[in-house]
């Protein structure tokens, strides 16, 4: 017997995702546009369909209890299935004929996935890209899933050998010091000058390429192990904490373009290209599209 599925489980299912990020119903029915009231209702119904109780409600707020967390990774990816329909939707009304998603670092889509679009519109005008964030570390896992076609971040090798992988460009780093920093200003500095510094790293496990470059490149050049006193999750995070004069920074060059004014970027003298930034994809997921796409990126960085 064919069971027909309530469609109005995905709504609440968004509904409750909303109140989980917010902690607090008021909250999620302010950022919803809906009053409190219906909004609750809405949860209700969520449990009492799935017959499990999905959030704790205290005076402080809510939280997921663990069956609601168990189901969180499930909605976040519905999520996204949703905003790359929408994107799809929206591109198609405007005769896109292929559209393909592309994961993306922060630097890529800061830097070069906006250059590279432009590119692609006026050799490609029927293929549209769809631009997911991801971090290092999530290269293998979105391509082996298929949730991006193409991934794009710091790194120069694949645990996963069915992955393929081009480097497109490698980077020298510079370093990021609080204005009022004694080396602040000079023009220029050697990595040696920084070995008594404290540093603020993005943390290993978002991208290891890029933090092991960074460490490396400070024992091997400026014979010192780096002294990390912050790791963080981002690069603005670690600009604010060199804004604030706790710590300097390194970051791929392309950053200098993008500077606070608390901070002066400064080039390193004897500073090499350690930071690689590539593109994988997984070619046992056939797609002519993503091909396209691949080559053309490639070549941009030819061109530049």
């Amino acid at each position: 017997m064919r069971r027909c599925f309530d469609y109005r489980t995905i709504r609440q299912l968004m509904l409750f995702a909303a109140v989980t990020q917010e902690k607090s119903f008021r909250r999620a029915a302010k950022r919803l546009n809906m009053s409190v009231p219906p909004l609750v209702l809405q949860i209700d119904e969520l449990e009492a369909r799935l017959r499990m109780k999905l959030l704790e409600r205290t005076p402080r707020g809510v939280s997921p209890t663990a069956q609601g967390n168990a189901l969180m990774p499930m909605i976040d990816q519905l999520v996204r299935q949703a905003e790359v329909l929408n994107f799809s939707v929206k591109q198609m009304q405007q005769n896109a004929q292929g559209i393909l998603t592309i994961g993306a670092n922060t630097e890529s889509m800061l830097f070069f996935i906006p250059e590279f679009k432009k590119r692609l519109a006026a050799l490609h005008p029927n293929i549209s890209l769809f631009v997911k964030e991801i971090d290092s570390y999530q290269v293998e896992t979105e391509l082996t899933d298929g949730t991006v076609l193409i991934g794009m971040a710091f790194f120069d090798t694949l645990s996963d050998q069915r992955l393929r992988m081009a480097n497109l460009i490698n980077e020298k780093p510079i370093v990021l010091l609080n204005r009022n920093h004694h080396l602040a200003g000079k023009g220029g500095v050697s990595i040696k000058e920084l070995r008594n510094e404290d540093f603020v790293f993005t943390r290993r496990a978002i991208a290891p390429r890029l933090f092991d470059g960074l460490v490396g490149f400070c024992q091997e050049v400026g014979g010192f192990t780096p002294r990390i006193i912050h790791e963080v999750e981002s690069s603005p995070r670690q600009m604010g904490f060199v804004s604030c004069g706790q710590g300097i920074a390194f970051l791929p060059e392309s950053f200098r373009q993008w500077m606070p004014e608390y901070i002066k970027a400064e080039t390193i003298t004897d500073a090499t290209p350690c930071l690689p930034l590539s593109i994988a994809w997984n070619p046992l997921i056939e797609s002519p599209l993503r091909d396209i796409v691949a080559e053309e990126l490639k070549q941009m960085f030819v061109d530049r």
